[in-house]
């Protein structure tokens, strides 16, 4: 089974590119983001693509991911699932292509 981005972003291998994942529209009334973690596919062991993450604002409703380094020519997966205060769960797949 393969695994299809919701939308693929681009950047080369030396850039920290900045991504949004805003949920407030998912969540329901009074509910916030609990947890998040965001897995990245392939992992290459020579230059791995890292992943740095938090909410943005006090609200807990939107995710940024600070995304650097990886292998040229490359397209990765950024897995993330999130869980809520009231216990919903929710998985997002984004695509990283990686250029020289």
């Amino acid at each position: 089974m393969s695994v299809v981005p919701i939308k693929t972003f681009r950047k080369a291998v030396v850039e920290k590119r900045r991504l949004y994942l805003d949920y407030h529209c998912w969540l329901g009334e009074n509910e916030i983001l609990a947890n998040a973690q965001i897995t990245v596919f392939p992992y290459t062991i020579d230059a791995p693509l890292t992943v740095q993450s938090g909410y943005s604002d006090a609200t807990n409703t939107k995710i940024v991911m600070y995304v650097g380094g990886g292998v040229g020519n490359t397209r990765y997966v950024l897995q993330a699932v999130v869980k809520t205060s009231l216990g919903q769960v929710k998985r997002d797949d984004i695509g990283m292509a990686v250029t020289p």
